[in-house]
């Protein structure tokens, strides 16, 4: 069944896979678009529409007919904390006041939220559920946690809403991640996070396929997502240097150093307004040794993950060199 499906950060990196996915299926995509957005990922048969979510007076006209809503605009890093809530959660709060608010009858809500809401493990045995009591520990996870708490207070009848909570998300398009897979071409293994760290993983056409999953299911309710795999920064290494062919020299950052590294990011922030990678809210991620995701509740709908962790990297590669980016 053909919906109109409103995707919000369709110029970026996640939400641009999850574009192809809808088109995929035969939706009709509609995205917003502002003077600074990079369309490149954008394919063509998309309905490109002038609208900035920080201003709420414009977003009628953005979401009016839309059955479906992908809310996956959001930021990671700013130059000052107030601004994850202005942008993550009162822009998600912008949105869907104004879904309700043009009329119409909107089927479903997804918001892209994030692990960072859920926090992290207390231990390599004990991956964080949906059910657990959440507890961020960044700023940028406060505010993904203050716009599900939002939603979940305001939803709205005959409105499914449904809360994807994904961890790191890799895979072509993304520069977030470009730096380790250069530092590796390279040679070198940076290895930020403690001895013993644990994390999950999602390729980002994994991410959007569970959501479109999840939404042509009908379900709703909050859902982790992950690869199914249990894996370490060293792990990851080791699968690049198999993939780049390079014997890669582990580089163990100390804890001092990252958090003075930290630190500096924050000034260079405030003064430049430039958001630096290494940041103390970055810096309180890394620094946390656990950072796992049950994924039960996804398998018990008959989802199974489809990307494991050495063809995803091997995809990504490939991806970087044909662009030039490696």
């Amino acid at each position: 069944m053909s919906r109109l499906v409103l995707v919000t950060g369709a110029t970026g990196f996640a939400g641009s896979h999850v574009v192809d996915a809808l088109l995929a299926a035969g939706h009709r995509v509609r995205v917003p678009v502002r003077a600074s957005s990079d369309p490149r990922w954008l394919p063509d048969g998309v309905e490109r529409m002038r609208a900035d979510l920080r201003d709420p007076d414009g977003l009628r006209p953005l979401v009016r007919g839309a059955s479906w809503i992908f809310h996956f605009a959001g930021i990671t890093r700013a130059a000052r904390r107030e601004e994850f809530h202005r942008v993550n959660a009162a822009g998600t709060r912008d949105l869907y006041r104004a879904a309700g608010e043009a009329g119409g009858d909107l089927e479903l809500f997804v918001f892209c939220s994030s692990l960072a809401a859920s926090g992290p493990s207390p231990s390599a045995e004990a991956p964080r559920r949906e059910a657990d009591p959440p507890a961020p520990v960044t700023a940028y996870g406060r505010s993904k946690l203050e716009a599900e708490d939002w939603l979940r207070e305001n939803r709205k009848a005959g409105t499914r809403l449904l809360v994807v909570r994904p961890p790191a998300v890799y895979g072509p398009r993304d520069t977030a991640v470009l730096a380790l897979f250069r530092w590796a071409a390279a040679g070198f293994l940076p290895l930020p996070a403690p001895r013993g760290n644990r994390l999950t993983l999602i390729h980002a056409r994994d991410l959007a396929a569970a959501c479109l999953f999840l939404a042509d299911g009908g379900r709703e309710g909050v859902f982790h997502v992950g690869d199914g795999g249990l894996h370490s920064w060293e792990k990851v290494g080791e699968s690049l240097g198999r993939l780049l062919k390079r014997r890669l020299r582990a580089i163990r950052i100390p804890g001092a150093l990252m958090r003075v590294l930290g630190i500096y990011g924050d000034l260079a922030a405030v003064v430049t307004g430039r958001v630096p990678v290494i940041n103390r809210d970055k810096v309180a991620d890394l620094r946390r040794p656990y950072w796992i995701a049950c994924i039960d509740k996804l398998t018990a709908t008959g989802y199974l993950p489809q990307i494991g962790l050495e063809e995803g990297l091997q995809e990504t590669v490939s991806w970087y060199r044909a662009e030039g980016w490696l």
